[in-house]
């Protein structure tokens, strides 16, 4: 038998070089790595001569015809309630090389910490929950709880083939009310965060339309980057004025409603563009519904067409009427919280005290994750991991020494 070190450095190695970026990015896809998983699973399941398990494949196909492999691997060991544990296969791009001190896909370890892109985002996940199999069939423990590990794709884009997919076909065969979820895919360095919460996740596109004209006449057309300065400026002021409410449990504490892409049709400078494109990303504060805020948004944009002349010096006011800002919602994600008093919550609570001699801290954020499927559908759900929060950077990474903590916690709650 491996070390649980080597164990650890094997796996973490081999999953860093399967490249699994999310199609919509311009990747491959998962199905490489799940079947290392898969593969991985059944060796596990050959060596430790384990006879309760089922290993289960719920494939999706997107829309462009790529397979989107979901597995999970349930163990049954006659309890009554299950440990479930959900871990994500895909990645993002690796973005710029010039960035990175190694090889993105190729692992790098240095002073027990292993580089490489997924390191952190989201292998952590699934090392720990193969670390896990082996600390329970090498201690040859009783466990209190059924185990299941499942492995999806498409968390980075939505989880529409992902988790989404399998809550929406097989909830029954796969979930319970009385279950414990954890979703290993948040974490700080000590290990005491335990996220119950997430914001409710607003993305829009908004289209505006002018009319495009030479940059010399401004009074022939209409500028749409002027719109959309204007526009984006009084949204961003309006919305953060009227959803101003705190709650302390996230960090920061407050709805954010930010700008982010910003695109025109136009390559040259004297050239007016005509029409342009604009994205907000709105993290909101459960409290508040999102559809409020698109209530506002709507009354907003015909407050401010109708006041045009207050954001344009020069335009052709004869295509007044032709000025058009419509939009077009990117995603929508309306979420609930777990409750503080819940089984997942206060057994994964109790494990961190015993295993990493911390007192565990409840917590919410502005990211989104799996849960907030889950929790939509009121199962309580636990996000909770160690990491060095390198997610998505260059040189992401992961302590070693966190990946085998993780699975030890776990474990204690299994004990």
């Amino acid at each position: 038998m491996k070390s649980i070190l080597d164990e650890t450095i094997e796996l973490s190695s081999d999953l860093i070089s399967i490249n699994s970026v999310n199609p919509t990015f311009g990747g491959i896809g998962e199905k490489e790595k799940s079947i290392y998983i898969k593969n991985k699973l059944k060796e596990y399941r050959d060596m430790y001569s384990i006879k309760n398990c089922e290993i289960i494949k719920y494939n999706s196909v997107d829309s462009d015809g790529i397979e989107r492999p979901n597995i999970v691997s349930k163990y049954d060991f006659g309890k009554n309630n299950t440990l479930t544990i959900i871990s994500h296969m895909d990645i993002v791009p690796e973005g710029d090389l010039g960035l990175w001190n190694s090889d993105p896909f190729k692992a790098e370890i240095k002073d027990g910490i292993i580089y490489g892109r997924g390191s952190e985002d989201n292998h952590k996940g699934i090392v720990s929950s193969f670390l896990l199999l082996k600390m329970i069939f090498e201690e040859k423990i009783d466990p209190k709880y059924n185990l299941n590990l499942i492995f999806v794709a498409d968390e980075e884009d939505g989880s529409k083939y992902g988790l989404s997919y399998l809550v929406n076909n097989f909830e029954d065969e796969l979930f319970n009310s009385k279950d414990l979820i954890i979703v290993p895919d948040f974490g700080m360095p000590e290990g005491e965060f335990i996220e119950i919460a997430e914001k409710n996740i607003l993305w829009l596109n908004f289209k505006i339309t002018g009319k495009q004209c030479h940059g010399s006449t401004p009074e022939n057309g209409i500028n749409a980057d002027l719109i959309a300065f204007s526009f984006g400026k009084g949204l961003y002021n309006k919305l953060y004025t009227k959803y101003n409410d705190l709650d302390s449990l996230f960090n920061p504490p407050f709805s954010t409603f930010e700008p982010t892409i910003l695109k025109n049709n136009v390559e040259n400078t004297n050239t007016i563009p005509g029409y342009v494109e604009l994205n907000f990303d709105c993290r909101i504060i459960p409290e508040y519904d999102p559809k409020e805020v698109l209530n506002d948004i709507d009354e907003y944009i015909e407050v401010f067409k109708n006041e045009i002349e207050k954001h344009i010096v020069h335009y052709d006011i004869s295509e007044k009427e032709n000025i058009s800002i419509e939009y077009e919602i990117l995603k929508l994600e309306k979420t609930e919280k777990t409750k503080e008093d819940s089984e997942v919550v206060k057994k994964l609570g109790s494990a961190v005290k015993n295993v990493l001699n911390k007192e565990p801290i409840l917590c919410g954020m502005g990211g989104g994750t799996v849960a907030a499927f889950l929790r939509e559908k009121e199962y309580n759900t636990a996000v909770w991991g160690i990491g060095d929060e390198t997610a998505h950077q260059p040189n992401e990474h992961v302590k070693i020494e966190n990946l085998i903590k993780m699975a030890e916690v776990y474990l204690d709650i299994l004990k």
